[in-house]
């Protein structure tokens, strides 16, 4: 796969041709896992929920106990407004990944989606004493905070942001 002219496609005409070629490995290695993961996540990009949801699901069929899998199908899962679900996939993940910063911020972002911010807060706190410089975990906690009337502390929050992409002092 050459990402050389990715630039010339559009984002739909890319995610269509890395699907066909990783469908064509797949046809010739059906169990060929990381193709099938990989078009998963390509099937995510593209928006293309039902299907990245079975690659993910036969990635797991293939070989279970891989946290990126679950917090991945925790995604698609959000994206199709799946709560319960989604939450179990990051549930899952964190199991099998305790300081997996993504699976914290993304059930964070679940639980923003169902208005309990101070669950939100909790996991957006957690994946940033994960990782300090995870500037999407401090812009998250911020909406969530500012939702609690918490202002003050969503504006540090954005001052982060800022200071972290560049912007800021």
């Amino acid at each position: 796969m050459q990402d050389a002219n990715k630039g010339r496609i559009s984002d739909e005409e890319y995610m269509s041709q890395v699907v066909d070629e990783m469908s064509d490995l797949i046809a010739q290695h059906p169990d060929d896992r990381r193709a099938v993961f990989m078009r998963g996540n390509a099937y995510l990009d593209w928006g293309k929920l039902d299907d990245a949801i079975a690659d993910y699901d036969r990635t797991l069929e293939l070989e279970d106990g891989d946290a990126v899998v679950y917090n991945n199908r925790g995604t698609a899962y959000r994206l199709k407004q799946q709560a319960d679900r989604a939450i179990d996939d990051f549930n899952k993940a964190l199991e099998l990944r305790p300081d997996y910063r993504e699976a914290f911020n993304n059930r964070g972002m679940v639980y923003s989606d169902l208005f309990e911010y101070e669950k939100a807060v909790a996991d957006f706190t957690r994946s940033i004493e994960i990782d300090p410089n995870y500037w999407y975990a401090y812009n998250h906690r911020a909406m969530a905070l500012w939702s609690l009337g918490r202002k003050e502390e969503a504006q540090e929050d954005y001052a982060v942001v800022s200071r972290l992409m560049g912007r800021g002092p």
